[in-house]
Parts: C-alpha cells; structure tokens; sequence
C-alpha cells in the first residue's frame, strides 16, 4: 500500500537523523529474540523440568525401594553393632498405582503449561509489535502533517501580509498548526510507550532504540471463518482447558484411590540384617555376620476408618472442584473467543471502511487543492480536507495493524506458538 510504504519510509528516516545505533527488528526477529532473553522462557522451561520431575516420582514408587541402618550401642561389657539393610517391592497398592497414573497425567499437565507460557509469551510479543509499529506509523502520520501544517500557515501568514487572505484564514491555520504540534506530542509519548512496553517483553534492559521494521501489505487473515468451528478448536487445542481436564482426570483417579484403600497393600522385601562386635570392615565381613531375611508386608489401611473416610471427603471435595473449574474455563475461553472473533471481525470491517474513507479523502482533497488554486475554494475549506486526509490515514493504519493484533489473540486462544 502507498501509504504504508510512505509511513514506514519517513519514519525510519526522520527517526534514523536522531540515532545511529538503532535495533531493527522484524516481528520473526523479535520472537527469536524473546524466546533466547525473555523470563517467559525460563518460566516454560521450569515448567518442563516440573514434568519430568512428576514422571520421574510416578514411577518411583513402582521401583524397588532400599534402605540401610547402621547403629553402635556400648556397655560395660562390650560395644555391639547392629545394621540392616533392606529391598522393598510393592506389588499391589492402590496409591501406588495411582501415582503412577498421576505422574503421567502431571507429566502431561506441565508440558502443556509449559506451551501455554511459550504460547502466551508469543501472543504478547506480537501484540506489543505491532503496537509499536501501529505508533511509528503514527508518528510518522503526525510529522506529516505537522510539516504540512507548518507550510500552510507560513503560506497564509505570506498572503496575509500580502492582504490576500482574511484574518480567519490566518487564524485558522495558526490554530490547525498548533493541534498538529499537540498531535505529535501525543504520537511521540505513544512510541516511546511503546519501545518501553516491547524491550520489557524481550527482555532488553539496555536504553539502545528500537524499532519494527514489518511490512504490511494487506490485513491478517484467518485460517478458519467458521466462528462455530474455531469455538471448538480452541476448546480442544487450548493449553489451559486442556490442563484443567488433566487436574480433573487426577481428581477422578484420587477419589477412586481412596475407596480402593479399603483393599489391603501387599509387598515383598528381603533384609539382611548384621549384628556383631566390630564395625563391618569389608562387604565379605557384613555377608559373614548377617542374616537374610525374606518376607511379605500386608497394609490395611480400612483399619484407620477416621483417615479412611476423610480422605475419601477430601477426594470427592478435590474431584468437585476439578469439575467446577474445568466448567468455569470452558464459560470464560467460549466468551474470549466470542470477544476475540468479534474484536477481530470488527478490526477487518473498520479496515475495509477506513481504505474506502482514506481513497475518498485522498480525491477530496486532490479536488480541493485543485479549487483552491484555481480561487474557487477557500483555505479554511483546504485545511478541513487537508485534515480529513490527515485522520483518514490514521485510521488506516490503526485499522491495518488491530487486524494483526486480534488474529494474535485468536492464535493464543489456539495454543498456536508462532505468529503465523
């Protein structure tokens, strides 16, 4: 588009005259750069380390399980040694086996909450992007029409002094040259905001400038139009209902644990048990005065019927729980989506409106300069042009980059990790 490419090309050279070490950022080049320097990664790596960690004590519990005692008592007669050491393997216990069950669920819970970090992080990212671009574009807008503004009221204050041109005249291209002033003040705070807003996200603690370089020819498409069918790609791909059905499935399998405890434990283990004199100096020595012992452990946890039953209630509170906040996040994604589509289909419309306006405000003007040159039209009646143009290019460029930043919050809600 003209005037994007026109925006872009004056805001890098008005903004390139202030600073020679700028940073340049495409928005591929951005991620990269937050996915190596942001705390959000470190977040999600932490979160994978939790995965591993929930796998490994799943399946911990199923492994044979060692101990080793040694103690040293003295009298008046001699000092006796006594040390055991002992295998441990279960071989039926409910909690047990739900741990493991647990463990892989976990596994599966903090993966996902790993991606919905990265995830988010890629949402946040691209949006404070293409903030920042959507305020360079701005800015550049508003240093455009300050100058124009600056050369109509240097025009006027000449034709005024030639007695050419009324006094309203003078004043109303004093007053359009200082709103143009206050615009650019306002565009300015806006980009500065902005460059703060993305080197946090980044992670970027150093002063050095920064600024988007993306091209945007045409708006951000949507994969899917269907507002039915992406409702139920977001509930099936979305990280966090995904997570909550992990918790919920944990829950179940906790509750079904609990009434299974009225099942007796049963495990087997083998001790060797070591009583002496000395201290054992070699394994040789520990094997000479040792006796192995091999045997069965039963458990019978129904015989606590107090911490039976209350870790039943505590189970069903827990599997209620799951359910009501698996509920709750399949409500609140269904009414971000719904937003989320709308937002986006609302930018989309706002686009197509805002380059119909900005090509009738470009002929109107085109128009309006002509008649003004010719003496058929007043320059109040250019200015207004003038300024219509000026907000219509605006609007396009806000209208282009908001399409951008509502497709990203759609592929957020997707669990999508990469912009495009």
């Amino acid at each position: 588009m003209p005037v994007i490419q026109f925006a872009i090309a004056l805001s890098f050279l008005l903004i390139s005259t202030t600073s020679t070490d700028t940073l340049y950022l495409s928005l591929d080049e951005a991620l990269q750069l937050a996915l190596k320097a942001s705390p959000g990664v470190v977040e999600g790596t932490a979160s994978r380390v939790d995965a591993a960690v929930s796998l490994g004590r799943g399946i911990s519990n199923l492994l044979p399980t060692p101990s080793a005692t040694l103690t040293s008592a003295k009298n008046e007669l001699a000092t006796a040694w006594k040390g055991d050491i002992t295998i441990t393997q279960v071989v039926f216990d409910p909690l047990v086996y739900a741990g493991l069950i647990n463990g892989i669920i976990n596994f599966c819970y903090h993966s996902l909450d790993a991606r919905e970090k990265i995830s988010r992080l890629v949402y946040d990212v691209t949006t404070d992007y293409f903030q920042l671009l959507k305020s360079q574009l701005l800015f550049a807008g508003a240093q455009k029409a300050l100058a124009q503004a600056e050369e109509s009221q240097r025009l006027t204050a000449e034709r005024f002094r030639l007695g050419q041109a009324a006094k309203i005249d003078l004043l109303r291209s004093q007053a359009f040259y200082s709103q143009a002033q206050l615009n650019l003040l306002s565009a300015e705070k806006a980009l500065t905001l902005a460059q703060s807003n993305l080197c946090a996200r980044l992670g970027i603690s150093s002063r050095r400038p920064l600024r988007a370089k993306q091209e945007l020819g045409q708006p951000a498409e949507l994969s899917v139009h269907d507002p039915d069918s992406l409702l139920l790609m977001m509930e099936k791909f979305n990280p966090g209902v995904r997570m909550l059905k992990d918790l919920k499935m944990v829950a179940a399998i906790n509750l079904l644990a609990s009434f299974a405890r009225i099942l007796p434990g049963f495990s087997l283990y083998r001790s060797y048990q070591y009583s002496d004199t000395t201290f054992p100096r070699s394994y040789q020595h520990w094997q000479e005065k040792s006796t192995r012992v091999d045997g069965i452990s039963l458990t019978f946890p129904i015989a606590d019927i107090k911490t039976f039953i209350l870790n039943i209630g505590d189970a069903l509170a827990g599997s209620r729980r799951a359910r009501a906040a698996l509920a709750r996040a399949r409500l609140q994604l269904r009414a971000a989506a719904q937003g989320a589509i709308l937002g986006y289909e609302e930018a989309r419309r706002r686009y197509e409106q805002a380059e119909l306006n900005l090509e009738l405000n470009r002929e109107l003007y085109e128009l309006a300069a002509t008649q003004y040159r010719l003496g058929a039209l007043s320059l109040s009646e250019l200015l207004e042009a003038e300024i219509g143009l000026t907000q219509a290019e605006a609007t396009y460029l806000s209208a282009l980059c908001d399409t951008y930043i509502q497709s990203a919050e759609i592929a957020y809600l997707l669990g999508k990790t990469a912009w495009k």
